[in-house]
């Protein structure tokens, strides 16, 4: 039986709140993930880009974990940017302190599992863990050099 190789996942992480960013990436690379780091989207190339470098047969990330609220522009308005631009980044978190129903109810309907900020840190983990196992170590990630910024 030929088992698939095991993934590194790879995730985005947008969020505004250094201490909180810098505890997710901790975190995150404690558990052997591959992580990009962004304060604000606007800091990330795939803003700015016409087409995602997913347009391709590559994908930037597996999982894009990001912050509603942002000083440059929202985590729903960067992702929905993101997908008409041609990403295909299958997963997305949202890890939020807004509990505006409205918007919580926009991010489910493009395709978010939203975690709070207040008590879901252990959900996201362990949603992480899940999508790690769905993901096929196979598949042709973009370079990282093509996610940072020069």
């Amino acid at each position: 039986m030929n088992a698939r190789p095991k993934a590194r996942l790879r995730i985005l992480l947008f969020e505004d709140n250094r201490l909180l960013r810098s505890m997710l990436h901790r975190m995150f690379l404690e558990q052997g993930w591959e992580v990009l780091v962004y304060p604000d989207p606007a800091h990330c190339p795939l803003r700015h880009a016409a087409r995602c470098a997913c347009d391709s047969p590559q994908v930037c990330a597996d999982v894009i974990v990001t912050d509603l609220e942002m000083p440059d522009v929202d985590g729903l308005t960067f992702v929905r940017d993101l997908l008409g631009a041609g990403c295909r980044v299958r997963f997305l978190a949202m890890f939020t302190a807004a509990d505006d129903p409205a918007e919580l109810a926009k991010a489910k309907d493009l395709g978010f599992a939203v975690f709070s900020k207040v008590d879901g840190l252990t959900a996201l983990l362990k949603w992480l863990h899940e999508i790690e196992r769905l993901i096929n170590g196979g598949r042709a990630l973009i370079p990282c050099a093509k996610l940072t910024r020069r």
